[in-house]
């Protein structure tokens, strides 16, 4: 299994960036599952927010996700302080440790913080890459969500791997640009898993 880590502040795209590179990895006869740090956080976090607070933790729409992101980051930070940035790692990897495919992508590499943080697993413990994801909407880059994200974002982007800017569009699939990157990346992935 070859782990590929996205990074990139909320909104910019970095699971559609994952869904596009497992299509493209599909059609090449390799399979791939996306995984994601937030998710065990999600997991910790979703009964206290469904009872206490009666907000679903795994929705898709933006607004409610404003509603609870400062708690999420206020737990994960403290998890992430009580383990010197190990507690989602591990939690994850036992979950990696079963998935038998070609490629994991884990869609929300955040942190280089800790001697042993996000970053590190993803390029030194599972021997990955990074990509590192900004995009443009009415020609401006999407801003960090936080404070958290405006640190940690650009130390991540300067030591990816691989860092792709791309911009908005209705249909992604049909646009030739986006298309290049996808089939570039792809081929860079196939190269580094040989």
């Amino acid at each position: 299994m070859f782990v590929v880590g996205i990074s990139g502040v909320a909104r910019s795209g970095k699971n559609l960036l994952c869904d596009l590179l497992r299509d493209s990895l599909r059609e090449k006869g390799l399979s791939s599952k996306q995984f994601a740090l937030a998710a065990e956080l999600k997991n910790d976090c979703e009964e206290f927010l469904k009872m206490k607070c009666g907000l679903n933790v795994w929705t898709d729409v933006t607004q409610d996700k404003s509603t609870f992101r400062d708690f999420l980051v206020w737990y994960g930070s403290l998890k992430r302080q009580q383990s010197n940035g190990r507690y989602w790692i591990e939690k994850l990897n036992s979950r990696l440790g079963s998935y038998s495919g070609d490629v994991a992508f884990v869609t929300d590499v955040r942190y280089d913080v800790y001697n042993k943080d996000e970053f590190y697993w993803v390029t030194e413990e599972m021997q990955g890459i990074t990509i590192h994801l900004k995009r443009i909407i009415n020609n401006i880059y999407v801003q960090p969500a936080n404070d958290h994200e405006k640190f940690n974002d650009r130390k991540i982007q300067r030591k990816s791997d691989i860092n792709i800017v791309w911009r908005t569009f209705n249909d992604p699939y049909s646009e030739k640009s986006v298309m290049k990157i996808i089939d570039d990346t792809t081929d860079r992935i196939i190269n580094l898993m040989n």
